[in-house]
């Protein structure tokens, strides 16, 4: 009787959650009800090529088994306290762990120690050495001498993930970064690699202008080699600065008319320009690379214009924990959410996705009357960066009178940017090497066929330096 009760139970259970699932994830994609966005996204695990026979069958099917996937645990009751709950406990119990194991460890006496060591792989240790030389640090040490603890809180794709703070203060009032997971000796390959990627494309099309400029993160930084030096917790980790300056001495620049980087030289622009717990840049962060490039484009087209000037403002109330907290559960530290201010011309037409041969597909949505109405996701995971800049890759500005049209080939880095930068040109437009949809692009077609005059790479620098996440696809730009 007791085990008839109890299979009729589980039986109920799963039924339950059969049925529960897809109801939830439908109605959440007709707005009725909205799941919570922990972005634990499943992606096909194969895609075969549209020339490969049964393709066409094929694909489907592999998106229907991913589609299953994320309708089966996306939409399981409580999943995002589940994840929460999971997330701090694995991240408790491994502190205790790393911290009894650092006990027992007889090393020098080190100024700045939080926590033992992270799960780093110890092995670059060993590969850090001889690859790249070795360049003096020309940066002044953090102000009054300040010094910095780190905790080692998880692993982000092809990055290690640390919670940064001061020296006395809690870590709910620091910050965020990431380390790569990737030894010197690769680092380097990968630089070489993409450099002469984009050369090749730099040289495919002189008739048009061409620039290059790095989303630096926090790492490409000789500060960020500062901050790391002491800490005892980081001891494998090191800036990767040196390899942003090899990646400019490497471009052909008899081909490039002109390069930048985002500058990101004290702490104090670290916190302000980065989201605190994202990758990804803030509005200032987002102005700043737009007053860089404009810069940079206007030495040669005078007539786009100088850089307009933005006030900034917060919505009340909109906590972000960064675009990557649901792979490591982090949730103590968080930032408030900053946008622009700027008038722009009412008769400009924005498309938030053109196909691959530039054709407008889809309408941008304007976010900021959402938000300020208070309308904007409320759970844990909610990616604000994501939700909240419009994702242009096509613009018109009929009263431009400039001549110039605008080529961006770039990643999510453009969101908080290109509102700002396409209203200096005619027309823009922008192309994702990391998208499947943009693969195999052939750049002189695409120049031809809308009048490219300019023609701009950005990408954050994990992409644009290393091709990190093997995502980029640069290889695959057609130039012949």
């Amino acid at each position: 009787m007791r085990d008839k009760i109890y299979i009729s139970l589980i039986s109920a259970i799963f039924l339950l959650l059969l049925i529960w699932c897809p109801v939830t994830f439908a109605l959440d994609k007709l707005d009725i009800a909205k799941l919570p966005e922990n972005k634990n996204i499943k992606l096909p695990n194969k895609t075969y090529d549209e020339s490969e026979p049964l393709a066409f069958l094929l694909n489907p099917i592999e998106q229907g088994k991913a589609t299953l996937e994320n309708i089966y645990s996306n939409a399981l009751p409580l999943y995002e306290k589940i994840t929460i709950f999971m997330a701090d406990n694995d991240r408790s119990m491994r502190r205790y762990f790393l911290t009894t194991l650092y006990n027992f460890e007889k090393t020098e006496e080190i100024n700045v120690i939080e926590n033992a060591p992270g799960s780093a792989d110890d092995s670059k240790a060993d590969d850090n050495i001889g690859d790249v030389e070795n360049t003096e640090e020309t940066t002044e040490p953090p102000p009054e001498g300040k010094k910095y603890i780190a905790e080692y809180i998880g692993s982000d794709w092809c990055n290690d993930v640390w919670a940064f703070t001061e020296e006395g203060r809690p870590f709910s009032e620091g910050w965020t970064d990431k380390t790569l997971l990737a030894g010197k000796s690769e680092l380097k390959r990968r630089v070489e690699m993409q450099v002469e990627h984009i050369n090749r494309i730099a040289n495919a099309n002189k008739n048009v202008n061409f620039y290059v400029y790095v989303c630096t993160r926090f790492q490409e930084t000789e500060i960020f080699g500062e901050i790391i030096k002491d800490i005892r917790v980081m001891r494998n980790e090191f800036s990767t600065y040196e390899f942003m300056m090899q990646f400019f001495d490497g471009l052909d620049m008899s081909a490039v008319n002109g390069h930048d980087y985002f500058k990101i030289d004290t702490i104090e622009k670290r916190l302000e320009y980065i989201n605190k717990t994202d990758h990804h840049e803030a509005a200032q962060g987002g102005y700043a690379i737009y007053c860089d490039i404009v810069n940079m484009i206007e030495d040669d087209a005078p007539g786009i214009g100088r850089p307009m000037e933005v006030t900034f403002d917060t919505v009340e109330g909109v906590k972000l924990r960064g675009s990557h907290v649901w792979n490591h559960g982090y949730t103590e530290i968080y930032d408030d959410w900053w946008y622009y201010n700027v008038d722009l011309p009412g008769d400009r037409i924005l498309y938030e996705w053109i196909d691959p041969e530039g054709e407008p597909k889809t309408t941008t949505k304007r976010q900021i009357d959402k938000y300020l109405s208070g309308k904007y996701p409320k759970d844990t995971f909610a990616d604000h960066y994501y939700q909240f800049w419009p994702r242009i890759a096509y613009a018109h500005y009929p009263s431009n009178n400039t001549g110039r049209n605008l080529l961006m080939i770039t990643d999510s880095y453009s969101w908080s940017v290109s509102e700002l930068l396409t209203s200096h040109f005619d027309y823009s437009y922008a192309t994702y090497p990391s998208f499947r949809e943009h693969w195999n692009l052939n750049y002189n077609d695409f120049i031809k066929k809308h009048n490219i005059t300019d023609v701009v790479i950005f990408n954050v620098a994990d992409r644009l330096l290393f091709d990190i996440q093997d995502d980029i696809q640069f290889n695959r730009t057609l130039t012949d």
